[in-house]
């Protein structure tokens, strides 16, 4: 790669990220197992002579967003990319909210402000290319000893532990309370711009008891569920504490006997108390309220900040 201070200039290509694909935890041999980061999917072009740029999915250019990240990455020894996640970690786990607080800012105070207040690094979990040399036909296995071969770490750039045992690294997230785990085959190869159920994403999934106060009618005359509205109660009696829609996970069945449901329920007011930030639903969204005495169970991700549920799933109706 040449010594360092004078490196030489080298054009490398453009690579779309390959994706994982949900799917239960692989059984056997044969799998390797990484956290599943909570970030944003990027990938790091280090050219040597060249400024280092940060390329997220479908070419969105993150170099100017995240300035503390690829001033990290000039100190790395190039030519290479790095395929991995842009983080921002709170209390020691990645935090998707504070990254999506700096994630679109482009104005160069806004940036700087975040990169302040919330400075990201960069976590590489895969070898792409050296410069002279593609490594996409080599097997993930033989990628990830190169990685780690190059002794990346330090402030801002992580190159995060693997383990040989995919049930070991599910067991550690879950108890870490980090996003989940991927599984990747030992003899993957990298196909760009794929999802390859050669890599297998299971998530970490909480499961909450909620209450409906509304819904959004979809289908003719509204006669299904689009999503349900739910809060959960601050007192007995009391107004709903509003913590998210749910659209997610509902057969066509389900829909139309719940708007059965509902409508017998109607209320002209909300039941909710939503805060500052309201439902958060769009101008002009037509909502039917309800009188809050169904009870929902729902899995999801994560409360945001704002104390909303992330990435919510419908499980059904409670007794």
């Amino acid at each position: 790669m040449g010594p360092r201070g004078s490196p030489a200039q080298v054009r490398l290509p453009h690579i779309e990220p390959m994706l994982a694909t949900a799917g239960p935890l692989p059984r056997g041999s044969g799998w390797r197992g990484e956290v599943k980061w909570d970030g944003a999917r990027c990938l790091a072009y280090i050219p040597g002579a060249a400024p280092v740029r940060l390329l997220g999915r479908g070419g969105t250019d993150y170099t100017l967003r995240f300035p503390e990240v690829a001033r990290a990455l000039t100190e790395v020894q190039g030519p290479l990319i790095l395929d991995g996640e842009l983080v921002v970690m709170r209390g020691g786990v990645p935090s998707f909210a504070a990254l999506q607080g700096r994630i679109h800012r482009t104005r160069p105070q806004a940036v700087q402000a975040g990169a302040a207040a919330a400075p990201a690094l960069f976590v590489a979990f895969d070898l792409l290319h050296t410069g002279q040399h593609s490594l996409l036909t080599e097997p993930y296995a033989r990628r990830r000893d190169l990685l780690d071969g190059l002794a990346l770490e330090q402030p801002g750039l992580r190159v995060p532990p693997t383990w040989d045992s995919v049930a070991e690294a599910f067991g550690w997230t879950r108890e870490h309370s980090l996003e989940g785990v991927i599984a990747k085959r030992l003899d993957s190869v990298d196909r760009p711009n794929t999802r390859s159920r050669n890599w297998v994403k299971i998530k970490h999934l909480r499961v909450a008891d909620v209450v409906i106060g509304g819904w959004l009618p979809g289908g003719p005359g509204g006669a299904s569920v689009r999503a349900v509205l739910v809060g959960a109660p601050l007192e007995t009696g009391g107004p709903l504490l509003f913590v998210g829609s749910v659209s997610s996970g509902m057969t066509g069945p389900e829909r139309r006997a719940l708007a059965a449901a509902l409508r017998r329920l109607a209320v002209p007011v909300s039941p909710f108390t939503a805060g500052s930030g309201g439902l958060g639903l769009p101008r002009g969204t037509e909502v039917r309220f309800t009188r809050p005495e169904l009870l929902a169970e729902v899995e999801f991700l994560e409360l945001t900040d704002a104390g909303r549920l992330r990435q919510p799933v419908w499980r059904g109706l409670r007794s």
